[in-house]
């Protein structure tokens, strides 16, 4: 039961920080994903079951808000649950490197996973080079955002690596 009401407090606090901050549009060019960001640091640290049904419940509730089909979103982070709980099960768990390294990772499948599929569903043209270059300056602003987040979480434990 305290899982199920820390997820509800981190969720609604990551989706008031998706709407207010980001508010549907970047900051320049990318945008950072709150919504992502929470779902690859669940799965790191709950493991790939978790990551899963997080990936896929934060999907979920991000696509009834922000896309215009239901289930894109549930998709792709599910798949991003699940790689960031499996990358942590096959490598040391407290290595920020690694996690940063996931967290680029799960921010190139998801924008890719989301332009694959809204291009089969004749909701955008192909721009692979467009592609590119937002996934990766959104990836960078997701990478700068889980440092900060392990930072706060290693003060908070007590201990910084």
């Amino acid at each position: 039961m305290k899982k199920l009401a820390v997820f509800a407090i981190l969720t609604t606090i990551a989706f008031v920080l998706e709407v207010t901050v980001v508010g549907g549009r970047g900051i320049g060019w990318g945008r950072p994903d709150f919504l992502l960001i929470l779902v690859v640091l669940w799965g790191w640290e709950r493991g790939w079951k978790e990551g899963l049904l997080v990936g896929f419940a934060v999907g979920l509730l991000n696509d009834i808000f922000f896309s215009p089909l239901l289930g894109l979103s549930a998709f792709s982070l599910s798949l991003v649950g699940y790689l960031s709980g499996e990358i942590r099960e096959r490598v040391y768990e407290e290595n920020v490197v690694l996690l940063l390294m996931a967290t680029g990772a799960c921010s190139f499948l998801d924008g890719f996973t989301l332009s694959l599929l809204s291009f089969l569903f004749h909701f955008s043209s192909p721009v692979l080079g467009k592609l590119t270059y937002l996934t990766l300056i959104s990836a960078l602003y997701n990478c700068g955002l889980a440092f900060l987040i392990f930072v706060v979480r290693g003060f908070w434990k007590g201990r910084l690596y």
